[in-house]
């Protein structure tokens, strides 16, 4: 096999006017894989970067930031992994990415898919299930302390209302009504309609009164702001979509700690030891949810030859479901 197909990107517009191109197979660097890519998952990075482009990409760059297949061919460096494993990844979006029959990607980058999970929820898990667990890294304490996330019924949220759980938090949710039911079940204390204008109040009712020790923000830097007086004395803020640029609490007062959370720069700035135990995250998140503890959002799946259409539908229709793309 010489040659590949991709969707190609041109210039900033809409998923529409990527267009399918036959390309040469890439060649693997040093430290890279080829992956033959079996499911591709959709992003909301995907879109927006499709809509507003990025400084590094040139007319005809492959799109797309995560996916799973098997491994095809290894770079001359890379000694860990063998040809044909089953492989999910979060790939560096400023190189060719997972909008193609085949993709390379960084050796350190690979998640090893367990045996007992299929392909769709392999490829579901790394850029939702990775942000979630870095936003909880940030966070120092958790066993029996008030988090609240904001956002709770997206992809990032469901990862992270479950991680949370698991580590003994009292969590508190945000989410539109259609996602109370499974909130709740899954044993969430407090959940509230970010549409309604006293949900923050219900939530803190729910709590009590009482200060939130952490809030993860998966909504805008514009809102995680706002939110900073719902956190105790010496609470933690993490923001997913922006970041607070300065802290408006007066000094030597709250203490609070901002954190923010880029999943894609790890690529550019995470040395090999934090790529190691980022991956050992995503090794135990697949076995969890292969034994069933953790929960996948429900899967809408398309075929390869509609990725644009599919990636159009997630834009303006996505209310909280995990769109895949077979490609083989």
């Amino acid at each position: 096999m010489s040659h590949t197909q991709a969707w190609c990107w041109h210039a900033p517009g809409e998923p529409g006017q990527l267009t399918l191109t036959r390309q040469a197979l890439p060649v693997p660097g040093a430290n890279d894989v080829l992956i033959a890519n079996r499911v591709i998952a959709l992003n909301p990075v995907d879109w927006k970067l499709i809509e507003h482009g990025h400084p590094q990409w040139q007319p005809g760059h492959v799109p797309g930031v995560d996916g799973m297949g098997t491994i095809m061919a290894l770079g001359a460096n890379v000694s860990h992994l063998r040809l044909g494993a089953r492989v999910a990844y979060h790939t560096d979006l400023r190189h060719g990415g997972s909008f193609a029959h085949h993709s390379c990607v960084p050796a350190r980058a690979l998640l090893p898919v367990p045996d007992a999970l299929s392909d769709e929820a392999a490829a579901a898990l790394p850029c939702p299930g990775l942000t979630a667990w870095q936003a909880l890294a940030r966070l120092p304490r958790l066993h029996g302390e008030a988090l609240l996330i904001t956002g709770a019924g997206s992809n990032v949220g469901r990862f992270a209302v479950q991680l949370a759980l698991r580590q003994g938090a009292r969590v508190f949710a945000s989410a539109s009504h259609r996602h109370h039911g499974w909130l709740r079940q899954l044993g969430v204390q407090g959940v509230a309609d970010y549409r309604e204008h006293d949900w923050l109040a219900q939530l803190q009712a729910a709590n009590g009164g009482e200060p939130f020790e952490g809030i993860i923000d998966l909504v805008s830097s514009q809102q995680a702001e706002t939110l900073l007086p719902a956190l105790g004395y010496y609470g933690h803020m993490v923001t997913v979509l922006g970041r607070i640029a300065s802290n408006p609490q007066p000094p030597f007062s709250h203490c609070h700690s901002l954190h923010e959370i880029a999943l894609g720069a790890q690529h550019t700035f995470g040395t090999d030891r934090q790529w190691s135990r980022l991956v050992a995250a995503g090794v135990a998140m697949m076995a969890q949810m292969a034994s069933g503890e953790l929960g996948l959002p429900p899967l809408v799946i398309g075929d390869f030859e509609a990725l644009p259409t599919l990636l159009d539908r997630f834009k303006r229709e996505g209310q909280g479901e995990k769109f895949l793309v077979r490609v083989a």
